[in-house]
């Protein structure tokens, strides 16, 4: 009797491309939203675990996903896969099936899953029994249970969001974060965010992810940076408008320049500075994540302040300055063509 077919891409709801990384990323999403720790006495969320479960033997173990990939277009064609039917009466004949060599499991086996739901009946489809797990003759099936049974397994990794501001990620900070935990406490932790982490970073934090037998997984901080309305970053370079006044673009001065932690710098104008001319700082920029004292430049844009509101004496005083730049450019004026 043919067995139905599972399209275990769609239960992992990955494209028939997807790579091993994909894959396992899509199945530990996947496995935390249905495992019965979350959802206990819940029917449903218990078959979906059990499927998801069965999905990811396959698709993230090399020789059976390239044997299932095989099978698919037969599937898609004829319905059944080509000797389907003598494999299944060899396999209800002998307990065994067809000759598929001994695999290496990574996601839950039969006991673990049959410990974690009780019962008897196998945790896998009539689909991966007939095509996958019956190819072990009985000797080797014994050292593989044996194995399963005394390997320990690793916890896995978690993911949290962190919202940083740019005057964090220019010199590292800390956060106590509350992480929730599968029976439903909750669990505080500090960690450190490293100086230099940028809109993306994924910050590791070893051994704070899901518990195992063979200790914990990762978590890893993925890391949003928050706009800054001083600053515009570019890597590790900083971009900063300054307001410089009109008299100290004309006649030079000095400026202060802010830094992200709070510093003020100060930076020589050199007389007839225009609007717009960007000054460098060298090494006062942004670190480099990991070297810390590794830094970009910051840029300071000079922008040139114009005076609003003049007394009448001002105002006379500017009408004679622009009195005295026509009389300017007349005398210049007459030299050239005397030239």
């Amino acid at each position: 009797m043919a067995v139905e077919y599972k399209d275990y891409y769609k239960i992992l709801g990955v494209n028939k491309n997807a790579d091993q990384n994909a894959i396992r990323q899509a199945f530990r999403k996947l496995a935390r939203q249905y495992h019965p720790d979350v959802n206990s006495g819940d029917k449903v969320a218990e078959d979906r675990f059990k499927e998801i479960n069965e999905a990811n033997e396959v698709l993230s173990d090399p020789e059976k996903r390239k044997k299932y990939d095989e099978m698919a277009s037969y599937y898609q064609q004829y319905g059944s896969w080509p000797g389907a039917g003598q494999q299944e009466r060899q396999a209800s004949a002998s307990g065994g099936g067809f000759s598929g060599g001994n695999y290496q499991y990574y996601t839950m086996n039969e006991e673990d899953l049959g410990d974690l739901f009780g019962g008897n009946s196998s945790p896998f489809s009539d689909f991966f029994e007939t095509y996958f797990h019956s190819g072990f003759d009985a000797q080797s099936e014994r050292r593989s249970r044996s194995r399963r049974q005394t390997q320990a397994t690793r916890g896995n990794d978690a993911e949290s969001k962190v919202d940083v501001s740019l005057a964090e990620a220019y010199q590292g900070t800390s956060r106590i974060l509350e992480l929730s935990q599968p029976d439903g406490s909750k669990r505080r932790l500090e960690v450190k965010i490293p100086a230099g982490v940028d809109e993306g970073s994924r910050i590791r934090i070893a051994g704070q992810g899901f518990a195992g037998t063979a200790g914990n997984g990762d978590l890893y901080l993925l890391v949003h940076l928050l706009p800054d309305e001083h600053f515009v970053r570019e890597g590790t370079t900083l971009h900063e408008r300054i307001d410089v006044p009109l008299t100290t673009a004309m006649l030079g001065g000095e400026v202060a320049v802010p830094t992200p932690d709070g510093r003020r710098l100060m930076l020589r104008i050199p007389p007839g500075t225009a609007n717009g001319r960007s000054f460098r700082l060298r090494g006062k920029g942004m670190p480099q994540l990991g070297k810390a004292e590794v830094r970009g430049d910051l840029y300071a844009d000079v922008s040139v302040q114009l005076p609003t509101q003049l007394t009448q004496q001002q105002r006379q005083l500017f009408e004679a300055f622009a009195r005295s730049l026509d009389a300017t450019d007349t005398q210049q004026e007459k030299a050239g063509n005397h030239v």
